[in-house]
């Protein structure tokens, strides 16, 4: 491909890369991934990508940290809308952000992919802890807050945190799994591994939180089905 390229400020240069990344990596693996079809994707020259970046890699590790802001601001962005109740609030946080996640479930997807080849722990080990360095914070204080008014029985307010985090983001390698049993043509196994893994993870999540009369609530299941559905293919 031969895209014209155009002068751009800076900032749009850096973001219509980041953008590019993303959709190749929804796209193809992220091997199959050259400079030069960045370069084209994104419209830019050779000397634009490198004011910005160094490597595919620098390019990688910026579009799995804006995936994790992005979806943390979901999550953040609907909290204004919520009252004061800690379990609703809670609720809502987890509720949205795994919203946003599913709606870019085929990037993550092929993010988890390449986490699990041979050689690329390091990388995405360092980037898990720096995701959940950013998110940490905003858990850490919905349960401060939920156990202050004793919406909440905690043990251990930072270990909680981990935990809970540590559960969710777990969660993609399942749906992984699930995914390529379901190309291997047995959906309802593949739906059963994903269902399963949800109500086990709301489940722990809320004896983590000490809750007994009240839940903390995910997306309801349908909302996940197409992680798995042949017709359907989450961006």
């Amino acid at each position: 491909m031969n895209t014209k390229r155009n002068r751009m400020p800076a900032d749009a240069r850096k973001t219509a890369i980041l953008e590019a990344a993303s959709q190749l990596l929804a796209e193809r693996p992220w091997e199959e991934v050259t400079v030069s079809g960045l370069l084209d994707a994104a419209g830019i020259s050779k000397g634009g990508f490198y004011h910005h970046f160094t490597s595919r890699e620098d390019v990688l590790a910026a579009v799995v940290l804006r995936l994790a802001d992005d979806s943390i601001a979901a999550g953040q962005e609907t909290l204004s809308r919520v009252g004061e109740d800690p379990v609703a609030r809670f609720s809502t946080f987890l509720t949205e952000t795994a919203r946003w996640e599913l709606s870019h479930a085929g990037k993550i997807l092929a993010i988890v992919r390449m986490a699990m080849m041979e050689g690329n722990a390091p990388l995405f080990i360092k980037l898990g802890e720096e995701s959940q360095r950013r998110c940490s914070p905003i858990i850490r204080g919905l349960i401060e807050d939920g156990a202050s008014k004793s919406f909440f029985n905690v043990v251990d307010l930072d270990l909680t945190t981990e935990l809970v985090m540590n559960i969710g983001r777990m969660r993609w390698p399942t749906f992984l799994k699930a995914q390529d049993i379901a190309d291997g043509g047995d959906q309802e196994e593949a739906w059963r591994a994903i269902s399963d893994r949800v109500r086990v993870e709301e489940a722990l999540t809320n004896r983590l939180l000490g809750l007994q009369d009240r839940t903390v609530r995910f997306p309801p299941l349908r909302e996940y089905r197409p992680l798995i559905d042949q017709d359907q293919d989450p961006a």
